[in-house]
């Protein structure tokens, strides 16, 4: 009784000092570093040490039923599931499956009154694999779970990860993390947390999209153009056979690549193609920052030899009343605005207000970047045009699959439709996600 009610004790003050947000994302990710680095010989001087140490992984392999928290056919027949058990002291078997799931040790799991039954669990120390009996009939919210991981640099790996991460949010409206475990780890950070491989992360991305495209501020607060922090740079784009993020041949040659600023008083209702990518905004760091050259209020036609025609400046229009005065019924297509904050908010004034082409995009140029580097380059999200073309999905789901196939990361999909209510324009739904 006596080691019993110091047990409960214990137990209820790990409860009270670790509450379940800390479970998520990094703090997860420390939480099952530090179980690996620890390695006691007991836990509370009468439990075997798995009780509070070492971490409890369980592989899925690609074949296992889902959702992935279903028994397999071999589970079924022993009455038991198959954990490796991790930690730093103890050579365990590798990792032969690319995903899986985490529980927590026994003595959290306890306290969070989702206990579970080791088999054979006679006080005896069992690594480097445990037998957990089979839970049939417990919910997935009653189980134990830290998180789902996947093995870094496992073909798939990811992407097995993120369809487990979505199914239990499905099952129970709630996320759990998705870790990432690095086995070779030589300084025992075996589990690692990275913000852009969450299907949540695409909540936060419409989110910082919609106050961006509200923001109709004329310039930066340093004094820029106000691409550089409010609006949205978007490029639509024709999915495949070609990286959709590579500029163009064409583009190449004629120093431009062509994209669409849409900001709630630009007045744009459609995009040139109904799937593409969306940038940053520019003056968000990356290592291979790119550069604004010249915009246009409408569809310019650019092409050879360069997209940036003659600068209006040279017409001497400087102010919305010199544009008009030039052109009074369209807008120009043979001068261009430049990159300085006054010229490129010319460029929205000029849209305001005007019957011509009513919701037709606008033209900005961007200079070409190198070929074929995805993760230097600011990219946000990938884009369908919901309100243009409802097929629009199935494109962007393509980009976003060559896009992970390429750098193995989730760039999430969203959804535009310029022709909503402010705040809502871009939304976010994991179910449209092409995994």
């Amino acid at each position: 009784m006596t080691v019993l009610i110091r047990l409960l004790c214990v137990i209820g003050l790990l409860a009270a000092t670790v509450p379940a947000s800390a479970l998520n994302g990094p703090e997860a990710a420390r939480l099952l570093n530090q179980a690996y680095q620890a390695t006691p010989d007991r836990c509370l001087d009468q439990f075997p040490a798995y009780y509070c140490s070492g971490v409890m992984v369980k592989q899925v392999r690609p074949e296992d039923p889902e959702p992935f928290w279903t028994h397999s056919p071999e589970a079924v027949a022993r009455g038991a599931e198959q954990f490796d058990y991790l930690r730093r002291d103890m050579a365990g078997t590798p990792l032969a499956q690319p995903s899986g799931y985490l529980f927590s040790d026994r003595l959290t799991a306890i306290g969070q009154e989702k206990d579970y039954e080791l088999v054979g669990d006679d006080g005896m120390s069992r690594p480097p694999q445990l037998l957990v009996r089979n839970w049939d009939g417990v919910a997935p919210e009653r189980l134990p779970l830290l998180g789902v991981f996947h093995v870094a640099g496992q073909p798939g790996s990811l992407e097995a990860a993120l369809r487990d991460q979505l199914a239990y949010f499905q099952a129970t409206g709630e996320w759990l993390p998705v870790l990432r475990l690095q086995p070779d780890d030589s300084h025992g950070q075996l589990f690692g947390f990275d913000p852009r491989e969450q299907l949540y992360g695409g909540y936060q991305v419409a989110d910082r999209l919609n106050r961006r495209y509200a923001d109709t501020a004329p310039a930066c607060a340093d004094g820029s153009g106000s691409y550089n922090c409010n609006g949205v740079l978007i490029r639509g784009t024709v999915p495949g056979p070609e990286h959709s993020w590579n500029p163009k041949p064409n583009a190449i040659a004629d120093k431009g690549v062509s994209f669409s600023y849409v900001r709630a008083d630009v007045g744009s209702q459609i995009i040139f193609y109904a799937q593409g990518f969306i940038f940053r905004e520019l003056q968000f760091p990356v290592s291979n920052p790119v550069t604004l050259r010249c915009a246009y209020p409408g569809d310019a036609g650019t092409g050879p030899p360069d997209r940036c025609r003659a600068d209006c400046s040279l017409k001497g229009i400087k102010t919305l009343a010199d544009y008009r005065a030039h052109y009074p019924t369209s807008y120009g297509r043979d001068c261009s605005l430049g990159p300085d904050a006054q010229a490129f908010h010319l460029n929205t004034e000029v849209r305001i207000g005007q019957a011509w082409a009513p919701g037709m995009w606008n033209e900005i140029i961007i200079a070409p970047w190198p070929l074929d580097i995805p993760l230097q380059l600011p990219l946000e999200a990938f884009f369908y045009n919901w309100a243009q073309t409802p097929a629009g999905l199935p494109g962007a789901q393509y980009i976003q699959r060559d896009y992970y196939q390429v750098t193995g990361k989730f760039m999430p999909v969203v959804k535009i439709d310029l022709t909503a209510p402010a705040g809502s324009v871009f939304t976010y739904d994991p179910l449209e996600q092409g995994f």
